[in-house]
């Protein structure tokens, strides 16, 4: 049975990469519902629909070919609708694929879904570039559209499109898709000094392409300062028996450590940080993640446990101290961590995933396909689903053996 013709006789184009199915599936979708999908809009164009996941430039930051042939047919008085996907998926009455596109991901699922380096994405939300859109006991949960649009800006940036490009073609887009253009504007108010290029964010503060906090200077001065400012100074050593130096200043130190991927100096950072002022949840928190990345997976175990301790509705810590556990062989405290993550929030898809992984190693297979099943639930676009669905039909096979 065809679906309804909700698009009937309406001739469409798409730009961008779609983030709620596949090109082809698009073009499917719209000839099944009575249109006709064109790749490059014409006279006889109705609709452009420009794709969710990052932005419709090309590598050199212009605008895609297709955005170019939109605005010359309207400069010829052409009537061609452009149109964001969301409102696409809203006038080909696709609610499945609506539900997707709005779905929220915790920091995780997001790093894996958008190849992003987990402490890519948590710089990205300390620098301001992307806001949680839901948090539940410490967990953050983000809007998929928010994050791919900062990472396709930041991977503009990186390779050398200029200021000047992407402003210019973002401006552009500001007639066709006010909100989002408008957001990218004030998200990222870019300016160039000495050749370096950088971010101002909404509190002032200026941060680098790669996520690194810089500090304003004024312009009689700044070219001068710039070449300081290319790497961060060393961590400092406090004189002893001085009286108790700022945790936040040394915490600052290690965020930045941390985004370089100097996890050495962050967990040194972190370390000094707790000794100012003694153990805090996040604190404790980011040293785990540090001692973690350094493979000093008995300590990370030890400071997660300190940050639940201290706050023990702290989920993602939670679920962190169970895959240090699991790593330490200890499958059992393993298992009791990711519960008592899923406690706290039941719809934590990571912690489905590892706890169900524990459980299949435990053997305990009814236990581990019940959450297979729930990761399924709350990723069903999963990049890993393949092997999920394998882990699930092995855990049948087992049972009933």
């Amino acid at each position: 049975m065809h679906p309804p013709p909700s698009l009937e006789g309406v001739e469409i184009a798409v730009t961008g990469r779609l983030a709620s199915m596949t090109r082809d599936d698009a073009v499917r979708a719209i000839e099944e519902r009575g249109g006709r999908y064109v790749e490059i809009p014409s006279v006889t164009t109705d609709l452009l629909v420009v794709g969710s996941e990052g932005w419709p430039l090309q590598r050199d930051g212009r605008l895609t070919r297709a955005l170019h042939h939109a605005r010359e047919l309207e400069q010829m008085g052409c009537e061609i609708r452009i149109v964001d996907e969301f409102e696409f998926l809203i006038e080909a009455d696709l609610p499945e694929q609506q539900a997707g596109l709005r779905r929220l991901y915790t920091t995780e699922q997001l790093a894996r879904i958008l190849e992003l380096p987990i402490a890519r994405l948590r710089s990205f939300v300390r620098r301001g570039l992307v806001r949680p859109a839901r948090v539940v006991r410490r967990l953050c949960y983000f809007d998929f559209t928010q994050v791919a649009r900062a990472r396709a800006l930041v991977g503009l940036l990186e390779q050398g499109v200029t200021v000047q490009d992407i402003r210019r073609s973002i401006g552009r887009l500001e007639r066709w898709l006010p909100d989002a253009a408008s957001n990218a504007l004030s998200q990222l108010a870019l300016i160039e000094r000495g050749r370096r290029l950088v971010v101002r964010l909404d509190d002032g503060s200026l941060v680098e392409p790669s996520g690194q906090l810089r500090f304003g200077f004024a312009d009689d001065t700044i070219a001068a300062e710039a070449a300081a400012l290319a790497r961060p100074p060393a961590l400092p050593v406090p004189p002893r028996r001085t009286g108790p130096q700022d945790a936040q200043d040394w915490f600052a130190v290690g965020l930045a450590a941390e985004d370089e991927g100097d996890l050495e100096r962050a967990a040194e950072a972190y370390h000094l940080a707790q000794l100012a002022n003694g153990p805090q949840p996040e604190i404790s928190f980011n040293l785990g993640n540090a001692l973690h990345g350094l493979d000093r997976i008995a300590e990370a175990a030890q400071r997660y446990a300190v940050a639940v301790e201290l706050d023990p509705e702290y989920v993602e810590a939670w679920n962190n101290l169970g895959n240090a556990l699991g790593e330490l062989g200890r499958y059992d405290d393993a298992v009791a961590a990711y519960q008592r993550a899923l406690a706290l929030e039941p719809r934590y898809a990571d912690a489905h995933f590892n706890l169900a992984e524990t459980l299949q190693q435990l053997e305990r297979f009814e236990d581990a396909e019940r959450h297979w099943r729930a990761y399924l639930a709350e990723s069903p676009h999963a990049s890993d689903r393949a092997y999920v669905e394998r882990m699930l039909r092995e855990c049948t096979v087992r049972s009933q053996a």
